[in-house]
């Protein structure tokens, strides 16, 4: 979605063989995000949703590491884990509502903080 932005208003200067830096710094303050959230909230979807952000992130490095990469190798590296992000965040929503109804609200994010009274401990 960023690079997709980012190349309307700035438009494709790159000639696709060589890493866009700009779109790079991108990924990683993305990957940045969606890691320090994953190790926050109290889901584990979020954990896999940094994990595929990785991936992507991983791809530039791959491209900038190695002469000769298959373009179609670093398009799905690239954009093959965002498909699998909304899987994740479809699937993630769907299975906490459905753990909501069951059991009820808990906590949203970890912390070190005592418990608040509202909520029993877990066993």
């Amino acid at each position: 979605m960023s690079s997709k932005f980012y190349t309307l208003v700035l438009g494709n200067k790159s000639s696709g063989m060589e890493v866009d830096p700009v779109l790079f710094v991108i990924e990683a303050a993305v990957t940045t995000v969606m890691v320090a959230v994953a190790l926050r909230a109290n889901r584990n979807y979020t954990l896999w949703m940094a994990g595929f952000q990785i991936i992507a992130l991983m791809a530039h490095f791959a491209k900038g590491a190695a002469d000769q990469i298959s373009p179609l190798a670093y398009v799905i590296m690239v954009v093959a884990p965002s498909y699998l992000q909304i899987i994740t965040l479809g699937l993630g929503i769907w299975l906490h509502h459905k753990r909501v109804l069951r059991h009820g609200n808990y906590r949203s994010w970890r912390s070190s903080s005592p418990r608040s009274q509202a909520m029993p401990p877990m066993s």
